[in-house]
């Protein structure tokens, strides 16, 4: 939003609402949802953790309608749409309030009654996607490393035939204490 001024007296200005570059005539409500999800776990007070809570992909509902023009049709500006909710690719969303970036229309509702035969009304329900960069990088060969069994890349050696597990004899210092306890009665 930015401040312009007509003749001393201040004028909002405010971005055009968009979902994907398709401008609605008419925007009727937008509900917007940000959430967190909040962890189960105790967190020690005064402690610089962020793994408490963590942002759910933000969501905006748009209910707004569209007429036929001189440069388009209501029915073209549904199928742009639909085409639009179909290709699956992240796109922007400018409402009243904000910006939203790589949304997704989850949910696309349309009416149509008699009454408004040249337009249509809709709501689409849209989602953030929460895009991440990763990389992949090859480890060195098992021999440059200290503890290969470790730490050395997961080979292919085909079937692999299983062993019976035989456990351990038990060195806990729990069981030493029970042992030296029968030792002294």
């Amino acid at each position: 939003m930015s401040w312009t001024q007509v003749q001393g007296d201040p004028v909002v200005v405010r971005p055009q609402r968009s979902i994907g570059g398709i401008y609605p005539d008419v925007v009727v409500e937008e509900h917007h949802e940000d959430s967190l999800e909040i962890t189960e776990h105790p967190v020690e007070q005064g402690a610089a953790i962020s793994d408490h809570a963590f942002a759910h992909p933000k969501r905006v509902s748009i209910s707004a309608a569209i007429a036929d023009s001189d440069t388009a049709s209501a029915r073209e500006m549904y199928d742009k749409l639909l085409e639009l909710q179909a290709k699956r690719e992240p796109f922007d969303i400018s409402t009243g309030k904000r910006l939203y970036l790589n949304m997704l229309i989850e949910h696309l509702a349309v009416t149509t009654t008699a009454a408004s035969e040249h337009s249509f009304q809709f709501t689409a329900e849209c989602r953030e996607v929460i895009l991440v960069s990763s990389r992949t990088t090859t480890l060195p060969p098992a021999d440059r490393h200290r503890h290969p069994q470790k730490t050395a890349p997961v080979e292919q050696k085909g079937r692999v035939q299983a062993q019976p597990y035989t456990p351990k004899p038990d060195s806990s210092l729990l069981r030493k204490g029970s042992d030296a306890a029968k030792d002294l009665f």
